[in-house]
C-alpha cells in the first residue's frame, strides 16, 4: 500500500524468504464542515508546461514505452496550488490538513472552460512530509504520485484535488486515522469542498462543470470506495468512481494476514492501523496489547520523519522489524519461537506467502503472540468468508465472502466496521489491480468486492461496474468482468484492459527476468498504480461528456 521500499532491505526480505517471492446530476454536497477552505493558495504555484510534462512522461516511464504511449502526450499544461482545510481527526476532532489542486491550463477545448474533477486519494505513506503538491520537488516523497496524477490527469483536461490527509505536512494532527472509512472519506470530501472554493477564488480561465470523478490506489482505493459510499449516503453520488488495488474486504485482509499470510510491507502497516483504530471514539484497543514488547513504540513511528528509502535505518536501529510481522513455532522445545504445545492452533498454520519464512521470526517480531492467538481463536468461531480460517484461499466463484455476524475480538470488531463489502455503488465503477499483488490480496481487495456484487445482479437492476486484473501471467486471458455498463462503452473499454494486462504483465516479466523475482515482487504493487490509472482515465471518459 506504498510508494517503494528501499530495494537493499526488500533484497535482504527476499532472500531471507529463500527467493520464495506478489453522473452526478449537480454538485455534490461534499462536506458538512463550515467554511472548509482555511487558506491557499500557499505559496506560488507550480507551474508545468506542455514541454516539461512531455520529458517528464518520457523520463518517468522510459522503460515502459506502450505505457508512455496510452497515456499520451500532455493535452494541456498544469498548475498546480496548495490549500490547507478545515477536517476531522479520527474521534471526530477538529483538525486540518493540506492539499494539492491541479488545474488544466491552454488555449484548447480540452484545456479551459468547464471541466470535470478527479478527486485523488493517495496510498500509504509512512513518512510525514509527504506533499502531492510538490510536484517538482523530486526529494519530496510525494513527487512519484503527484506526477502520475499531473500526466494521467491533469494535462488532459481534468481539474485534479488530491488531500495529503490529516496527520501529513502542514497538518497539526498528531497521528494518521488510517483506514478509518468515517474520517477519511469526510477528509477527502473536506479537500473536494475546500479545492472548489479556492478555484473560484481564483477567478481563471478553468471552471468545473459539476461532473466528479473519485479514485484512488492502494490506501486510496480504500479511501475511495468509502468517498463513494459518503457521496452515496449523502444522495449525491458522484458522476463515476474507480477504486484501484484497494483492501475493500478490511476484515478479510486482516484474517488472511493472522492466519499465516503476512503482507509485504506489514511492519509499517500494522503499526497506522493500531495508532489509527486507538483513537476511535471508543478507544477500542490499546497497542500494548497487539505489539510485542521489543516494539511497543512502533506505534508511534508512522507517519514519522523516516520514509520507505530509509526504513532499513529504523530496522537497524531495532525500531521495527524488517519484514516479521508474527513470532516462529519454535523448532526445539528449548529453542527460540512460541511453544506448539502453548500455541497449538498457531503452530498449525502456515508461514506462508508472499513472504514465507521472511514473515516470522522467533525472537524480532512486531505482533504479540499472545495477542495472535486471541485473534485466530476468533476467526476460528466466527470465519470471514472471504478468508478461510484454514489458511485456504476463497473460492470466490461460488460462494459470495460474506462477513462475520458476530466477531468477539474488539479490533474485529473495529475492522469489521470499516469493511466495506456492505456497500452497493450507485454509479458506475470500476476495480482495479493485479491478482500476485504481495501487499493488497486480489482475494481479499478486488475479487471479494466483485464477488459480493455479482451475488447482487439478479436482486439490483442500476449495478454497472467492471473489474480489471492486470496481470495474465497465470497463461489465462486475464480477468475483465463487466456488467450493465452497455455495448458501446463495453465496446470502447475492452481493446484498452486487454492492452494494459499485456503491458503490465510484459514488464513484469521483463523485471523478473533481468533483475530477479524478488525485485519483481518488491515492485509489483507500485509498478501496477499507473496502468490502473489510465484504466480509471478511460473509464471515466465514457462518462465525461
Amino acid at each position: 500500500m506504498r510508494a517503494a521500499y528501499s530495494k537493499v532491505l526488500l533484497a535482504a526480505v527476499c532472500l531471507i524468504a529463500l527467493s520464495a517471492c506478489a453522473a452526478f446530476g449537480g454538485r455534490s454536497r461534499s462536506s458538512n464542515t463550515s467554511a472548509t477552505l482555511i487558506s491557499g493558495p500557499l505559496g506560488s504555484p507550480a507551474t508545468l508546461s506542455i514541454p516539461h510534462l512531455e520529458a517528464t512522461l518520457q523520463r518517468e516511464f522510459s522503460k515502459r514505452p506502450t505505457l508512455t504511449a496510452m497515456i499520451g502526450a500532455p493535452a494541456c499544461g498544469v498548475r498546480v496550488y496548495k490549500f490547507a482545510y478545515a477536517t476531522v481527526g479520527g474521534r471526530g476532532e477538529a483538525t486540518d490538513a493540506s492539499g494539492a489542486l491541479m488545474v488544466p491550463t491552454g488555449n484548447t477545448a480540452q484545456c479551459r472552460g468547464p471541466r470535470p474533477i478527479v478527486l485523488y486519494t493517495h496510498g500509504t505513506a509512512i513518512n510525514r512530509n509527504e506533499d502531492l503538491s510538490a510536484v517538482t520537488d523530486p526529494a519530496n516523497p510525494a513527487y512519484g504520485t503527484a506526477i502520475r496524477i499531473a500526466l494521467i490527469f491533469a494535462a488532459h483536461g481534468y481539474i485534479a484535488v488530491a488531500p495529503n490527509y490529516a496527520g501529513y505536512d502542514l497538518s497539526t494532527l498528531r497521528y494518521h486515522p488510517y483506514l478509518n472509512r468515517t474520517q477519511q472519506s469526510r477528509d477527502a470530501l473536506d479537500s473536494l469542498t475546500a479545492a472548489r472554493q479556492l478555484l473560484g477564488r481564483l477567478h481563471g480561465t478553468v471552471r468545473d462543470d459539476g461532473k466528479l470523478f473519485v479514485t484512488g490506489y492502494s490506501q486510496g482505493g480504500f479511501v475511495s470506495m468509502a468517498t463513494l459510499r459518503a457521496l452515496d449516503h449523502q444522495g449525491h453520488p458522484a458522476t463515476a468512481g474507480a477504486p484501484m488495488s484497494g483492501p475493500y474486504a478490511l476484515l478479510a485482509m486482516a484474517d488472511e494476514i493472522y492466519l499465516g499470510h503476512p503482507d509485504f510491507g506489514g511492519t509499517a502497516y500494522l503499526p497506522l492501523v493500531v495508532n489509527s483504530y486507538a483513537h476511535l471514539k471508543h478507544d477500542s484497543i490499546d497497542p500494548a496489547q497487539v505489539l510485542s514488547h521489543r516494539f511497543q513504540a512502533a506505534v508511534r513511528l508512522f507517519p514519522g520523519e523516516t520514509g520507505y528509502r530509509d526504513f532499513r535505518k529504523l530496522v537497524a536501529a531495532g525500531k521495527i522489524p524488517a519484514s516479521a510481522v508474527f513470532q516462529s513455532v519454535s523448532p526445539a522445545a528449548s529453542g527460540p519461537g512460541f511453544s506448539a504445545a502453548q500455541y497449538p492452533a498457531l503452530a498449525a498454520l502456515p508461514e506462508g506467502g508472499p513472504l514465507f519464512q521472511a514473515g516470522f521470526n522467533p525472537s524480532a517480531y512486531l505482533v504479540s503472540t499472545a495477542f495472535r492467538a486471541a485473534y485466530v481463536a476468533d476467526v476460528d468461531a466466527h470465519p470471514d468468508g472471504a478468508a478461510p480460517s484454514n489458511g485456504s484461499a476463497p473460492d470466490l466463484s461460488r460462494t459470495v465472502p460474506a462477513l462475520p455476524a458476530d466477531p468477539q475480538l474488539r479490533l474485529r470488531q473495529d475492522i469489521k466496521a470499516n469493511d466495506l463489502r456492505n456497500y452497493t455503488p450507485s454509479m458506475p465503477l470500476l476495480m482495479c489491480g493485479g491478482h500476485g499483488d504481495p501487499e493488497v490480496f486480489w482475494n481479499q481487495g478486488a475479487g471479494a468486492m466483485t464477488a459480493v456484487l455479482r451475488s447482487k445482479i439478479a436482486t439490483d437492476p442500476h449495478l454497472r461496474f467492471a473489474t480489471l486484473d492486470l496481470d495474465t501471467s497465470s497463461g489465462s486471458a486475464g480477468t475483465y468482468f463487466q456488467h450493465g455498463l452497455g455495448a458501446v462503452r463495453s465496446d470502447a473499454l475492452l481493446p484498452v484492459a486487454r492492452r494494459l494486462q499485456q503491458a503490465f504483465t510484459a514488464y513484469q516479466h521483463a523485471v523478473d527476468t533481468a533483475r530477479g523475482s524478488q525485485v519483481a515482487m518488491e515492485a509489483y504493487h507500485t509498478d501496477a498504480a499507473p496502468y490502473c490509472m489510465v484504466a480509471a482515465r478511460a473509464f471515466f471518459a465514457q462518462y465525461a461528456h
